[in-house]
């Protein structure tokens, strides 16, 4: 290519990546017409393309039985904790939807998207991160649902990673509430990946999907206080042990077909 057509090709090519994310930094301002598509249009798209995709997957699942008084609402006593991993946080949307659990979600921009789509589905959602500034009042919040009865889901490597290692803050909650721990896994067969730091995945259509539910997780109050760290790798590995059934699980219907 000769040196002049590429220079142009490259202004814009320039050009074209300002005007995007000059138009991504206006979308997100709090002028209108955006806020609407925010709050209502991006949500609702998000809603219908998701639904129709998990439409289509094969879902199965395992070990439900002993979280079924949590999912049910006919629990006595404080509430449970769901954790998943962010990556996969589309499947229990979707299955557990219109049970009344409750989500912790980020106040950053895209956190306010998904908020909006948990709601959709039918989760209460409570606002708060791993960063200081919410995640003390978000923790006394959810320490206050969790013992009044209510359930929570929780992505324990979320919002910003890193991908597939729980933050200490799962353990606070679960102490301090004396909410048991039942930790969620999922495997899907084909899946798409996002350029994330979680590398989010998508489901493909007609691909299978299983999740697994672990053996509950019960912390004692002093644990948070004596032994933090060793409860925070215990829900980690758990969480990992219970993905690794999902996806043996995926593994065996595969082979079975073969």
């Amino acid at each position: 290519m000769p040196s002049g057509i590429h220079s142009a090709f490259l202004f814009l090519k320039f050009t074209f990546r300002q005007i995007l994310m000059g138009f991504r930094h206006y979308f997100w301002t709090k002028g209108e017409p955006w806020n609407g598509v925010r709050a209502q249009i991006a949500p609702q798209t998000l809603r219908a393309i998701h639904a129709g995709l998990m439409c289509s997957v094969r879902l199965t699942t395992s070990g439900m039985a002993q979280g079924r008084p949590f999912l049910e609402r006919e629990n006595v006593g404080p509430g449970a904790i769901f954790p998943v991993w962010h990556d996969v946080m589309l499947l229990p949307m979707y299955l557990f939807q219109d049970k009344g659990i409750g989500v912790i979600v980020s106040q950053s921009r895209s956190g306010q998207v998904a908020a909006a789509l948990w709601r959709l589905h039918g989760w209460p959602t409570t606002w708060g991160s791993t960063k200081k500034q919410e995640g003390v009042p978000a923790l006394r919040k959810g320490i206050s649902l969790l013992k009044s009865g209510q359930s929570l889901g929780f992505t324990p490597d979320g919002p910003l990673g890193p991908r597939h290692q729980a933050q200490p803050g799962i353990v606070l909650l679960a102490a301090m509430s004396g909410a048991p721990i039942f930790p969620l896994g999922a495997a899907i067969s084909r899946a798409w990946r996002l350029p994330t730091w979680d590398r989010h995945a998508i489901p493909q259509p007609f691909c299978r999907v299983h999740l697994h539910l672990g053996a509950p997780i019960h912390i004692p109050r002093d644990g948070a206080k004596n032994d933090l760290e060793m409860w925070r790798e215990k829900v980690e590995n758990e969480l990992l042990q219970s993905m690794n059934t999902a996806q043996q699980t995926i593994d065996q219907m595969k082979n079975s077909r073969s």
